[in-house]
């Protein structure tokens, strides 16, 4: 069985896709590997943990690597913490190198400002030092491309997965008229997009619900001045797993931001179908690998809104026939090719690949 050691600095109780990226593969990867994971929490309230927490977790992980027994394979959560592949190739050349990139850890180094400049020339460095060296799982074909251009030598895309629910049944509950946006409120995930340009050209009695957390000032002056749009906050759950399933449809607007910002993959697209949701989503970025176009969702052009509104009218014109057979078809495939068994499997596959003779995919 193979010796793995899996270090990541994103924990719960901390709350992103990137923690539950950690924590279900964790979880899965220790059914089928000799697991040994080392996690940086984060805070109560859900936030990342703090600058200095994140400086001492990474020089005791080095530490760690240094001084401990050999692995078969170290996986490193993501490309911030590429010093420790570094360490490992000084101390244990013999050792499989793994990291997950997720796309925004590529391309932030090209926003304005310090520290994205700073961070851009720390990547560049980690491309240097260790890029040759480093097996890298990219979440999306996006993202992997991003990853290429970067100078990363070895990349396989392994997508993220989800928990399907077990309750996705139509026949006892009535759709709702309100589509859902969840996720945070910055603009290139298009929510006062979807506000401004589409909301006005479906029913009027269709609403527009919104779950997130306020982040981008400008995102919810719009959002909260349109008497469509109704505010829901941080939900539960258990809240989500319900709006989800009773709304008309689940949104995913996402618009470019000109490379500075990316969706790496779009684990909202899986959370939603498998809560039997019907997903409308960009198809763009790392979306594109989240949704099957007309099978767990439906992929938009993100520049037209007739293209969302002519989609929503049909939507809101199916039959309770017609929308529990797209359900259960979309649910099947969620549990078949987006598991996080799934994941594992596919993330241990690029373990016992030998990445000096595979071909990138």
């Amino acid at each position: 069985m193979l010796k793995v050691l899996f270090i990541t600095r994103k924990w719960a109780p901390a709350v992103g896709g990137m923690e539950t990226y950690s924590l279900e593969l964790s979880e899965e990867l220790s059914k089928i590997c000799e697991l040994n994971t080392r996690s940086l929490s984060g805070c109560s309230d859900g936030k990342p943990p703090a600058l200095l927490s994140l400086v001492f977790f990474a020089l005791s992980s080095m530490l760690f690597i240094a001084v401990r027994k050999r692995y078969d394979v170290i996986h490193i959560g993501d490309l911030v913490l590429w010093p420790l592949g570094l360490i490992a190739r000084i101390f244990h050349p013999s050792t499989r190198l793994v990291i997950t990139a997720y796309g925004l850890d590529i391309v932030y180094g090209s926003r304005k400002g310090l520290l994205p400049k700073i961070y851009g020339f720390y990547l560049a460095l980690g491309v240097k030092l260790v890029g040759k060296c480093l097996q890298v799982i990219a979440i999306s074909n996006s993202t992997g491309d991003l990853c290429r251009n970067a100078g990363f030598s070895n990349v396989t895309v392994v997508t993220l997965g989800v928990s399907p629910s077990n309750n996705h049944r139509v026949d006892t509950y009535t759709i709702k008229p309100y589509v859902l946006f969840v996720g945070r409120l910055v603009k290139r995930k298009g929510a006062a997009w979807f506000a401004t340009n589409v909301l006005p050209l479906v029913d009027n009695h269709i609403k527009m619900v919104v779950v997130g957390k306020q982040w981008d000032d400008s995102e919810w002056h719009v959002l909260s001045n349109n008497p469509r749009v109704e505010y829901r906050g941080v939900v539960t759950n258990e809240e989500l797993f319900e709006l989800r399933r009773l709304a008309l449809a689940v949104l995913m607007p996402n618009i470019p931001t000109g490379g500075n910002d990316i969706e790496g993959f779009g684990l909202t697209a899986l959370e939603a179908a498998a809560d039997g949701g019907v997903l409308l989503a960009s198809g763009i970025e790392g979306i594109v690998d989240a949704v099957r176009d007309g099978k767990t969702g439906f992929l938009l052009p993100c520049d037209e809104p007739s293209a969302w509104a002519n989609k929503i009218d049909e939507v809101c014109n199916w039959t309770a026939e017609d929308r529990g057979l797209f359900i259960q078809k979309a649910h099947r495939i969620i549990e078949e090719e987006y598991s996080w068994s799934k994941v594992a499997s596919n993330t241990v596959s690029v373990y016992l690949t030998d990445s000096e003779s595979r071909e990138d995919k």
